[in-house]
């Protein structure tokens, strides 16, 4: 499985109706949802230094941080179906121009910035220019990503982007055709398991990761007394899904530890491990402020995980010039290099960004968080 952390570093943030105002809504951010963020971001870090750097069995159990990115793809559901939902529950439509603006404006400027640096430098060293359909989030299915690999998943999202809202919209308005959810969220293990793609990292068989988090967050408004009434179950079932990572780490570890067969031989696929994120989620969603308030540098990591996602493979290349060390020294290399260039990603291009939606009637949002 190809390895990234996907392009979704909106802010952790989750609205809650108003009793007061019940057309108004309220937020705050949720510590617990940075923490699966930052969670998601150094799995996806680890995992790709151990490709470079470590040797079995440590590379190995650490690669398994390649499920980082379906974490990503969990949350970006949740937090824009969430969104979403209840924005057409509240006014009963969706503003889509408004929601794409905001949508690129948040993560276009930092992708086209890195692609910028990257096409220069490509073209300097081996004299191939850009390619137009990176512009266009096309380079799955139409470049053959001959560089700029990690943006694979950047297409995910932003394909997402485009469909999640139309799609939302559909389902609310023809409450008949929602027979159709099942089969879709079903279509892409299908695509998985015959082999039906061009390349594994294709939007279409990626996309159940992102619809999950959407079908838990319409979950969270549409059905809000069963969700209060199971609201103390979210702990034990995200302590039993512990169960299966825990279950990978040993088998990652010990390889000779799998059974030949039987339901514990299958390695779980990523609808599993959908499902497996979305209980996390459900928790962060219940005990928003577990344990994450008390743990230094999670908003941090949180805030500019994007930043890092984008260019930590850089630093890593560049790493790669440099006489063999210790796996921790390198590890640790990779984490100072990362944070520095994606601190001035961050200052200097994202979050002036995110300043500028608001700015413009057009763009400023109507909803928190969007």
């Amino acid at each position: 499985m190809r390895t990234s952390n996907t392009a979704v570093a909106t802010a952790a943030v989750l609205p809650t109706p108003s009793r007061d105002l019940p057309s108004a809504v309220k937020h705050r951010r949720y510590a617990s949802l940075d923490l699966l963020r930052a969670l998601a971001i150094v799995l996806v870090v680890h995992c790709h230094s151990a490709s470079g750097f470590a040797e079995p069995p440590l590379s190995t159990v650490l690669k398994l941080g390649g499920k980082g990115v379906e974490l990503f793809f969990v949350l970006s559901g949740w937090l824009l179906g969430r969104q979403l939902v209840l924005e057409l529950e509240r006014t009963g439509k969706i503003e889509l121009l408004r929601f794409w603006a905001r949508r690129w404006m948040r993560t276009l400027p930092a992708y086209y910035g890195v692609l910028v640096i990257i096409s220069v430098y490509i073209l300097a060293r081996n004299g191939q220019p850009l390619r137009p359909e990176y512009l266009v989030f096309g380079q799955t299915y139409l470049a053959g990503m001959p560089y700029f690999g990690i943006s694979w998943s950047l297409c995910v999202e932003e394909h997402f982007y485009l469909l999640v809202a139309p799609t939302i919209l559909l389902f609310w308005r023809r409450p008949g055709l929602r027979w159709l959810i099942p089969l879709l969220m079903i279509v892409p293990t299908v695509c998985r398991v015959y082999g039906w793609y061009g390349a594994e990292y294709q939007t279409h068989v990626w996309y159940d990761a992102c619809a999950m988090g959407v079908l838990l967050a319409a979950a969270s408004v549409k059905y809000r007394k069963q969700w209060d009434r199971l609201r103390p179950l979210a702990a034990w079932v995200a302590a039993a899904t512990i169960l299966i990572v825990v279950r990978d780490v040993a088998f990652a570890w010990r390889p000779e530890w799998r059974p030949a067969g039987g339901p514990l031989a299958p390695d779980p696929g990523i609808l599993v491990y959908a499902l497996v994120f979305a209980v996390w989620v459900w928790f962060a969603a219940v005990h928003p402020n577990w344990i994450a308030g008390r743990i230094p540098g999670v908003r941090y990591l949180a805030e500019r995980s994007y930043a890092i996602y984008l260019l930590h493979l850089e630093v890593i290349t560049a790493i790669r010039h440099l006489p063999p060390m210790p796996f921790v020294v390198t590890l640790g290399l990779v984490w100072i290099g990362s944070i520095a260039v994606a601190e001035v990603l961050f200052r200097m291009v994202e979050r002036p960004g995110m300043e500028l939606r608001d700015r413009f009637a057009s763009t400023r949002s109507t909803s928190p968080g969007i």
